[in-house]
């Protein structure tokens, strides 16, 4: 005990006797301690209102029963009124509200401003939902509750008058939309729309539990279920039911009750969807005397054994669902790469200032061997500096970042979020991090510290590493970085085992691999930057020759401390541009889709579009349009195909693919145009994508099968003509309305128009592809395509699961092609750039660690200097001398990450494939313009963090260095 006191004090002398390297690294350690606790917070804010948001979601009921979730994809099947009476005659039960929800879409009267449009704006905007899209405006809740079933914050709740044109909304909707009472809104359904007055605000959950595991809609299925054949429908009955296109009305996702919520009476829900409400959850409050418990006793079996088999959703139900959510484990993500990235901050800069504190006391370490001391003592002097460095800088990162949550919160909300806490997951979890960061960075410079022999405390000689340390390490780095790239591309394995080796192997051995070479890299930096970075400051050349290398391991420290943030900041851009570019809309596309929902259009309404101003009537093209599962006979679906369906698209192959002028300009993969053609139009052919080729391995030649929507016991085939490119088909589908069905598709297959309506029972036009005149105005062009598709107001449809849906008002769905490439451009921009912010923060707290190398640097120069000085070096060439070392070194940090970028950016871009993000062959995008806005930044902080010890050596006199210098070296 007395010897590790002893020990303290010596170590807390040290630090008082260089205080400028002791606070830079406790304020590196802040800052990376405040940066977890910003992200951390927003998730501890979460876990601590678990029971508060479980209540308010429950309101004043004290159960759910819903329907169990059937196979993803499925329709939800509705509550059986005969359930809902029984119910209501339980002598315990106090209230039941039957609630059904639907999709619609929220459009604020007189409160458009004109703004910078978001990437929605452009392929959205005030529309009917449709499938392709997830829900993206609060829910339509249909419900007869005489009492508000939340606390009411402003006006009143629904009056019983069916015939009100009134509305109660959620907090959230009156936040997201900035609505009030008395304001005036519209919904917009598949089959109406409906202008409607805000008469109430209601408190809501700020999100909804996670009560089920169903997806959205299209895994793979396997094996054929075996259905039983149904007959074919009269050709002649084209009225009835049986021989209607059917149409899946847009999906909610919505389990349980919805969070984000707008509430009218039933009978105004038949008007804006155009179908009588049918019950999806039902609401429960139970007596006093009635426990929970007794009351799951009564019913749990009844409910259960029904058909459709029924679940009890109580208060410990809805809290496990709040943990649940994708929003709580985007959160919990977060957390631990925030986490990952401050322990790796904290070893670095730790790392770096006790291995420059091991190089600079050498002789006093020796000294101190010679005295008394063991090496487990001087090992336990490092490990002690260490981690009093990490609980100082931790305690101070603790205070910084409560602040920074309290003044964050108040002044920018969206950025901190105002419920964010600094809770003790927070505490324990920073702490973890920086203590694990402290020892990690100990073990080395400890490790060299007990190496050192008493009999080097005569000696002052400076060991500069030869060649051969470096060009091993080089090549031992080389080896692991190449292990990235063949366990992506290369070793034969399972998709199961690639996954797993990609998420737990090569980004461990990546990082071995780029500590390997950075030795090197800083070596090669040296000598091909070096004279470049000398002559630019009008330095000889020979006063920085070997100074890098002749404190290696000091500046490859550095470089590695700040490749951290830059590094995963190269590899993002490059993933996320590279992966961009499949999934942008190509050339091929023609100018416009547009969708006729949802009873179509006849030949006269084809011939007025037509006529419309804008549009080239010589290149119109009518198209059937289908979404139907895969009907893969009794072989296994290919494990490589996530979805289940395809999205059918019957085409005129004529016109498609002419030899003058096409209509279709994609390039073919196998096969050709003329032969298309050809196969086209005598029938039974199609055209499938190249990305779905190489996920299922189906050539020219091969058979695809689909199970018709409208008649799920006949089966369609067609044989493969041809393999074509189709980049960006996924957002083209995705807001057009043509996934009829499901949320998500595999792919897009084409064949003849003739074929798919004849085979899928489509009876009306649907969709329509168009080019346009270059001066066309997009939105004179809607309102002449809505009054088109005005002309079948009153007609009915077939939805599934609905049966006969009247549109009260059909429309038209205009998605032009450079439209969604603006929007997919404004996404990827904010997606990528958001999973950015974190390494650019990274980046900034490892800047840090250059100030300490430049301190470190000129205090072991310090007689060096003074020397030069007195042989007529002016100030300005020794201070251009420290800032051309800081550049040296970031641009070595700048060749490294790029490096790590390249191969982890062109890896992450080759898994896409076996993991559920494919999109045809890998491209490989490398934006220089946003890599340089990195790169530029390492440089900018890099000269900013030395810009202390630069000025400090600029003021000193010669005599003032020669004097500081000897005295270090005594």
């Amino acid at each position: 005990m007395n010897s590790l006191r002893f020990l303290i004090q010596f170590v807390g002398a040290q630090m008082r006797l260089n205080p400028g390297r002791a606070f830079i690294t406790m304020l590196g350690i802040i800052a990376s301690t405040c940066a977890v606790v910003w992200v951390v917070s927003g998730y501890d804010a979460l876990v601590s209102q678990f029971d508060e948001n479980s209540e308010k979601y429950l309101g004043r009921y004290d159960l759910l029963i819903m329907p169990k979730p059937g196979p993803p994809g499925s329709e939800a099947p509705p509550i059986q009124s005969a359930l809902v009476d029984e119910l209501k005659h339980d002598a315990g039960v106090l209230e039941v509200n039957p609630v059904s929800q639907s999709r619609v879409t929220v459009i604020p009267v007189g409160k458009f401003v004109e703004d910078k449009k978001s990437s929605l704006d452009f392929v959205v905007g005030a529309r009917p939902p449709v499938n392709g899209a997830p829900p993206l405006d609060p829910t339509l809740v249909s419900t007869p509750a005489i009492e508000p079933p939340y606390e009411l914050l402003q006006g009143r709740w629904l009056s019983e008058d069916s015939e009100a044109n009134e509305i109660v909304i959620g907090e959230l909707v009156a936040e997201e939309k900035t609505l009030s009472v008395g304001d005036d809104l519209k919904l917009i359904s598949l089959a109406n729309e409906v202008s409607l007055k805000v008469v109430g605000i209601v408190e809501q959950a700020p999100q909804a539990p996670s009560l089920s595991s169903r997806g959205r809609g299209g895994p793979p299925s396997g094996k054929r279920n075996e259905r039983p054949k149904q007959a074919k429908p009269e050709s002649n009955d084209s009225r009835s039911e049986t021989n209607q296109a059917v149409l899946g009305m847009p999906k909610n996702f919505t389990e349980g009750i919805a969070a984000n919520a707008v509430y009218v009476r039933p009978t105004l829900a038949e008007r804006i969807n155009g179908y009588v409400s049918k019950p999806q959850v039902l609401q429960i409050a139970i007596r006093d005397t009635v426990t929970i418990q007794q009351f799951r006793e009564a019913w749990e079996e009844r409910l259960t054994s029904g058909r459709p088999a029924m679940q009890l959703i109580d208060f410990e139900a809805v809290r496990a669902g709040m943990e649940s959510t994708r929003s709580v484990s985007g959160q919990r993500s977060q957390a631990w790469a925030a986490t990952g990235m401050a322990t790796l901050a904290a070893i670095f800069i730790i790392f770096s200032t006790l291995s420059m504190g091991v190089s600079e006391r050498t002789r006093e370490f020796a000294m101190l061997r010679a005295v008394a001391l063991t090496r487990g003592q001087i090992a336990t002097i490092i490990a002690v500096e260490s981690v009093l460095l990490a609980v100082v800088g931790w305690v101070g990162g603790l205070l910084a970042g409560y602040a920074m949550l309290v003044v964050g919160s108040h002044f920018v909300p969206g950025w901190f979020g105002t419920d964010a806490v600094l809770g003790w997951g927070c505490i324990v979890l920073s702490g973890v991090t920086v203590l694990v960061g402290g020892l990690g960075a100990a073990i080395v410079p400890a490790w060299r510290a007990t190496r050192i022999e008493p009999l080097e405390a005569m000696t002052s000689k400076l060991s500069t590493p030869g060649i051969r340390s470096w060009v091993v390490l080089g090549l031992i780095g080389l080896l692991f970085s190449a292990l990235t790239p063949l366990l992506v591309f290369a070793i034969p394995m399972s998709d199961g085992w690639r996954a797993w080796s990609y998420g737990f192997l090569t980004y461990p051995t990546l990082l071995l691999g780029m500590i390997g070479l950075a030795p090197a890299v800083v070596v090669g930096t040296e000598f091909a930057i070096g004279p470049w970075v000398t002559r630019s400051l009008g330095l000889d050349n020979r006063m920085m020759k070997t100074q890098l290398s002749t404190n290696l391991w000091r500046t490859v420290g550095a470089t590695l401390a700040l490749s951290i943030g830059l590094g995963l900041f190269a590899s993002t851009q490059i993933w996320g541009y590279s992966m961009l570019k499949p999934f942008t809309p190509g050339s091929w596309l023609p100018d416009a889709l547009v969708a006729f929902h949802p009873v179509g259009l006849d030949d006269e309404g084809i011939d007025d579009v037509r006529k419309v101003s804008g549009v080239r009537s010589d290149r119109v093209m009518p198209m059937a349009v289908e979404q139907a599962r895969f009907d893969w006979g009794d072989a296994d679906q290919p494990s490589r195909v996530q979805r289940d369906n395809a999205v059918l698209f019957g085409i005129d192959p004529a016109m498609a693919f002419a030899d003058e002028n096409p209509f279709l300009t994609f390039g073919f993969v196998e096969g050709d145009r003329v032969s298309a053609i050809d196969a086209l139009q005598s029938g039974g052919s199609c055209l499938v994508s190249e990305d779905f080729q190489m996920s299922t391995g189906l050539s020219v030649g091969d058979e695809l099968s689909f199970t018709p929507p409208a008649a799920e016991g006949e089966r369609v085939t067609y044989r493969i003509a041809g393999v074509v490119s189709l980049p960006g088909w996924h957002w083209v589908t995705k807001f057009s309305g043509v996934r009829r069905h499901f949320v998500r598709t595999a792919t897009v297959v084409l064949a003849g128009r003739d074929d798919v309506q004849r085979d899928f029972h489509l009876h009306r036009t649907e969709f329509v592809w168009m080019d346009l005149e270059d001066d066309a105005d997009l939105s004179t062009m809607e309102a002449d395509l809505q009054s088109i598709a005005e002309q079948k107001s009153g007609e009915t449809f077939v939805a599934s699961g609905l049966g006969s849906v009247k549109a009260y008002r059909p429309f038209a769905r205009m998605t032009a092609s450079e439209n969604v490439r603006k929007a997919i451009k404004i996404r990827a921009d904010d997606m990528i750039w958001g999973m950015s912010y974190l390494p650019l923060i990274t980046l900034a707290i490892m800047s840090l660690a250059i100030a300490n190398t430049v301190i470190a640097s000129v205090r072991s120069r310090t007689w060096e200097f003074g020397v030069m000085r007195s042989i007529g070096v002016t100030r300005g060439q020794l201070v251009r001398l420290v800032l051309a070392e800081t550049i040296l070194i970031a641009a070595g940090a700048c060749v490294l990450s790029l490096i790590f970028g390249l191969i982890a950016g062109w890896c992450g871009v080759g898994m896409a494939q076996y993991v559920g993000w494919f999109a045809g062959p890998p491209n490989f995008i490398i934006p220089w313009a946003h890599l340089s806005i990195g790169f530029a930044m390492t440089i900018g902080l890099c000269l900013l963090a030395g810009l202390w010890p630069v000025v400090r050596i600029g003021r000193a006199e010669p005599l003032g260095l020669l004097q500081a210098g000897r005295g270090g070296q005594g």
